[in-house]
């Protein structure tokens, strides 16, 4: 005869039950790593990298120090956590993007196009200024960089179809080039210059506006 179960073992060995008691404890844990994030977002556009710590964001985050180092073993693994939920943020900008139709494309002028692909970018980094300045020291995501230059050839294909492939992407990978060479020498630079490095962003947005004219004034001859 088998032995009936507790009332206690009945609850733990119910799936629903177990479902039901941990969905609240795990909206718990997502709601204090975004606390803990913020907080470290916080800190960066105060103090900088460098016045970034453990102890610090906690104290910041008003988190036990505990629960910090449950979540986030160390620094490094914090900002790369902070890194990671911009990168997914920006994944969400250039979905949107990717919902523009080919006629859009095709009726916008050269400067609504640009202002069209950074304007979401920029008003990002005012909005998340932290993001600036740790983008001098993260990583460079390839998948992002390719990512980009798809959407980008996509727009040119829709304005540019009666140019060849080749063409257009040397001019995909001249705009890469001009908006990345601007990154490398005036904005990393700038990043502790939060300011700063959001004039040059619209001065990266100007000079690209101008080379995508002239390219398609000059195919057009």
């Amino acid at each position: 005869m088998k032995k009936p179960r507790s009332g206690n073992e009945s609850e733990l060995q119910d799936p629903e039950r177990t479902s039901a008691a941990r969905s609240p404890l795990q909206a718990r844990g997502r709601a204090r790593i975004e606390a803990v994030l913020d907080a470290t977002a916080e800190l960066i556009v105060e103090k900088g990298l460098t016045g970034v710590t453990m102890h610090g964001v906690a104290r910041q985050a008003q988190t036990p120090i505990g629960s910090m180092y449950h979540f986030f073993p160390d620094r490094d693994s914090l900002l790369k956590a902070l890194w990671d939920r911009h990168i997914a943020a920006f994944g969400e900008l250039e979905d949107e993007l990717a919902q523009t139709d080919t006629e859009t494309w095709k009726a916008l002028s050269p400067a609504a196009v640009i202002e069209r692909i950074m304007s979401p970018h920029i008003r990002y980094f005012e909005q998340h200024p932290d993001c600036l300045i740790l983008m001098s020291v993260m990583p460079h995501d390839d998948e992002k960089g390719k990512r980009k230059s798809d959407m980008l050839r996509r727009v040119l294909d829709a304005r540019m179809p009666h140019v060849k492939p080749a063409e257009r992407a040397l001019y995909v990978e001249m705009i890469r080039a001009l908006a990345g060479g601007a990154l490398a020498i005036k904005l990393r630079p700038a990043m502790g210059d939060v300011q700063l490095a959001q004039r040059y962003l619209r001065e990266v947005e100007r000079a690209l506006s101008a080379y995508l004219a002239a390219v398609e004034a000059a195919v057009s001859k």
